[in-house]
């Protein structure tokens, strides 16, 4: 290869759900990103399966909703309990997914259930449509920090090809929750508690006869000595999970577990292939730091949750889609390197809350009421202070600084859109009515400045109820000013002052130029 395909701006280690969402948001921004990934391909087996409505939203702003619907199953997100599969239930408990209604209010997508060897498919065919390169058979064997970014030695593992380098101006290591870049960075893991080893398998066998159509997503049987988890992973293909009870797991035998799967289901004569077994911790750790230098750490690698309520990969996402955006604006000269900072600090805390959460048995009221998808609050350098604060029985519905933009549903021209489908790859600035000296403000900024639009509700927005003017607080002049995230960077009810000076000290906090600034100074 000539050393021109050797420079990239991004190289991203690991072609997991978070590697592959980092790659995508940065392939969509027009940046340079490699992705290397030591396996022969996207993840064979089914793995996580349960994507949250938030992560669900981040697809749809990308336009891979449908698609990933597609390639999802049919469950019912609910957790049948019985004593074994073929006997008749004792329980049935809701799955952590907030209540259908309430999701229906409060996002334009809901909780999907895609096994994730079906799901990465997806996620890699985006980044590659939008100019992204991954290489699997290719680890990295190491890497040195200088001046210029990142020196990385790559190690194809087909064949007797030499290693060779490439440099990028960032590293971001998505390589799982045994991360060799993490451990070459010197970065620890904070253990926040286990539960000890646990093994699972995946097996095909046709359960049909005593499973419901369609299947609850998780059954728990509770047999003594048999007792396990079945999951859902596709048309007869099952998890099928236990506890090992012992610190060292002893490996059973294929026929052991296609035995063990016998006396859980209930039938003595099952036909069961048995098609891998692994052991793994059941356990929640956060990196003491989700940055050092160019190097950034997402998905397992920096946060580690047990599999309990699907958090684990919906928050490498989140995290991935996060920094996506702010590395793609740095390297555009949209944003200030101070912006990089942000990350850590928005994220590292949510990773705390979500792995302590999974190592909950019973989900506390905050879950049902959605606030791990719609009530994330980042506080940042690069947030503006609220004006205001909403009691917690409002998750989600106002805007505020720190929060995710609040769903309203939209007819435009004729199509049904979610105000979540307007902020991708943009700042924008949301008013009222009254807001054209707004659009003026905005047009002095434009020369050189970051991708900046301005709608006017009522005019730009159609608000025939004047539902989005109180979801979004603006009033008449007011404005609400939305990262490409979807969070809300700035906020001001304020009807006068000098509209170019405050949209631009706000579009420079929002992009890490002013990170000391007096923000309150600014809505005065």
């Amino acid at each position: 290869m000539s050393h021109d395909h050797q420079t990239y701006d991004v190289l991203v280690v690991g072609a997991g759900p978070a590697g592959l969402t980092t790659a995508a948001g940065l392939a969509r921004a027009g940046i340079r990103v490699l992705v290397v990934e030591k396996h022969a391909g996207t993840s064979i087996f089914p793995k996580a399966s349960g994507v949250r409505p938030r992560t669900m939203e981040i697809l749809r702003s990308w336009g891979l909703e449908q698609r990933v619907l597609a390639v999802g199953q049919d469950v019912r997100l609910e957790l049948g309990i019985s004593s074994v599969l073929a006997a008749p239930l004792v329980a049935v408990e809701s799955l952590g997914a907030p209540a259908a209604h309430y999701v229906a209010t409060m996002s334009p997508t809901s909780f999907a259930f895609v096994p994730q060897d079906d799901f990465e498919p997806v996620l890699l065919e985006h980044v590659t449509d939008r100019g992204g390169e991954v290489r699997f058979r290719t680890e990295l064997a190491g890497f040195g920090i200088d001046d210029g970014g990142v020196r990385a030695r790559l190690r194809p593992r087909a064949g007797s090809a030499a290693e060779y380098e490439v440099r990028a101006r960032y590293l971001v290591g998505a390589d799982g929750p045994r991360s060799s870049v993490r451990r070459a960075l010197g970065i620890e893991m904070e253990h926040l508690g286990s539960e000890g080893w646990h093994l699972t398998a995946q097996f095909a066998a046709d359960l049909d006869a005593v499973v419901p159509d369609p299947p609850f997503a998780l059954h728990w049987v509770t047999a003594p000595g048999a007792e396990g988890l079945f999951v859902a992973s596709g048309r007869h293909r099952w998890g099928y999970g236990w506890d090992a009870g012992a610190d060292d797991v002893a490996m059973p035998t294929p026929e052991q577990v296609a035995e063990r799967i016998r006396a859980s289901a209930g039938l003595p004569d099952l036909d069961v292939e048995v098609q891998g077994v692994f052991a793994w911790a059941f356990a929640a750790e956060n990196a003491a730091r989700f940055r050092s230098g160019p190097v950034f750490l997402v998905g397992d690698a920096a946060t580690r949750t047990t599999p309990r309520r699907a958090t684990g990969m919906n928050t490498g996402i989140a995290a991935a889609h996060n920094l996506a955006w702010k590395l793609a604006w740095v390297l555009r000269g949209w944003a200030d390197e101070a912006l990089l900072d942000t990350y850590e600090e928005e994220r590292r805390p949510v990773g705390l809350a979500n792995a302590l959460r999974s190592l909950q048995l019973r989900e506390g009221p905050h879950e049902a009421s959605g606030r791990e998808d719609f009530g994330v609050t980042y506080a940042s350098a690069a947030i503006a202070p609220p004006e205001h604060v909403d009691p917690p029985a409002t998750i989600g519905e106002r805007a505020a600084p720190g929060r995710r933009a609040p769903h309203v549903w939209l007819d435009v021209t004729g199509r049904r859109m979610s105000t979540l489908d307007l902020f991708d790859g943009r700042l924008t600035l949301l008013t009222g009515p009254g807001g054209s000296d707004w659009c003026a403000a905005a047009q002095q900024l434009a020369a050189g400045g970051p991708p900046l639009a301005v709608l006017r509700l009522g005019l730009d927005l159609p608000d025939p109820d004047g539902s989005l003017a109180l979801r979004y607080g603006v009033g008449e002049r007011g404005a609400v000013l939305v990262r490409p995230d979807g969070f809300v960077a700035w906020q001001t009810s304020s009807a006068a002052g000098d509209r170019a000076g405050l949209l631009g000290s706000a579009v420079d906090l929002a992009t890490g130029r002013s990170a000391a600034i007096d923000v309150a100074q600014l809505s005065a």
